[in-house]
């Protein structure tokens, strides 16, 4: 892996002096990071000079924190849970999305009302082996089986592919493909992915090498720290945090970003927690029922609250 090529950097925060964090956001920068940009703008980080990275390939953060070669990674639950059980070394220190956002996305105009009326229908999907796993599980819960429906890799072609009717539904975020959809015109079915068998998650935590996170123990409390202030910023003044963060993307700032961060007040991750238990216990145990978790670990060694502010 030629791991110069993955460190995109997309911007460094406000400080010169102090130490260094490299944070990997886990795709790219969206209004799911405006705390974080929030924080940067609003000067909540006075001591430690923070560069916020993107990766290559979404795979990424986790490989990069683990090995050490960036500082932090944020990542969802579910990824960081299969990289732990293949070995990874690897704790969760923080949550910025606490909530799922995933679901199953169709159309008004395919006659898709119900979840259960994609039995004998075509379902998109991008990331395997994960979202075949979750789109079996959600059609199951409504008793539509395995072999009533097909399921077609469109790659990261997922909305171009729902609204051409090369598939019937396709997986979503109901934070932004939803709203995508809506601002083209057309009527969205969406079906949360937690209200049909899947439980709920931690849709982006962060996460570090334990040697790495206890090594740089100040400067992880205070950015977490600034990330919480950051969510509670950007909840309570939202128009302000969005002018924060079209500041450092001036392309991003039209509808539907704006919109996407409306719709994502409500699961930000208050004070940066992601210590609820039956939350890991849940999401674990399904992992390791469906295939996905090689072998399961005791919760101290998923998470620390030791980081939290």
């Amino acid at each position: 892996m030629r791991w110069a090529c993955l460190l995109l950097m997309v911007s460094s925060c406000v400080g010169c002096f102090g130490s260094q964090l490299r944070v990997m956001l886990d795709f790219f920068p969206n209004p799911n990071h405006v705390p974080l940009y929030v924080a940067q703008a609003e000067g909540f980080l006075t001591e430690t000079k923070v560069e916020l990275l993107r990766p290559a390939d979404p795979s990424d953060p986790v490989k990069l924190a683990a090995t050490g070669q960036v500082d932090l990674a944020i990542t969802p639950q579910i990824n960081y849970l299969i990289a732990k059980g293949a070995g990874l070394p690897l704790i969760a220190v923080a949550a910025l999305i606490d909530g799922a956002l995933g679901g199953l996305l169709s159309l008004e105009e395919y006659g898709v009302k119900e979840l259960s009326d994609l039995r004998g229908r075509r379902v998109g999907y991008s990331l395997a082996p994960l979202e075949p796993v979750l789109w079996r599980t959600m059609l199951a819960s409504v008793g539509v089986g395995d072999e009533e429906f097909q399921l077609v890799n469109v790659r990261m072609n997922t909305v171009a592919a729902l609204l051409s009717h090369g598939v019937d539904a396709i997986g979503a975020f109901r934070n932004f493909e939803l709203i995508e959809v809506e601002l083209l015109g057309k009527k969205p079915v969406f079906f949360p992915q937690e209200d049909y068998g899947v439980p709920n998650t931690y849709e982006l935590l962060l996460v570090a090498n334990p040697a790495v996170a206890w090594g740089k123990e100040e400067e992880v409390r205070r950015f977490i720290s600034a990330l919480a202030q950051g969510v509670s910023f950007t909840c309570s003044r939202p128009e302000e945090a969005f002018s924060c963060f079209v500041s450092f993307f001036p392309e991003l700032d039209d509808e539907l970003n704006r919109r996407a961060l409306l719709a994502t007040l409500e699961v930000y991750a208050w004070g940066a927690r992601h210590d609820d238990e039956a939350r890991w216990e849940g999401m674990q145990r399904y992992l390791l029922e469906n295939g996905l978790m090689e072998r399961g670990f005791p919760l101290e060694e998923l998470y620390t609250r030791d980081f939290l502010p």
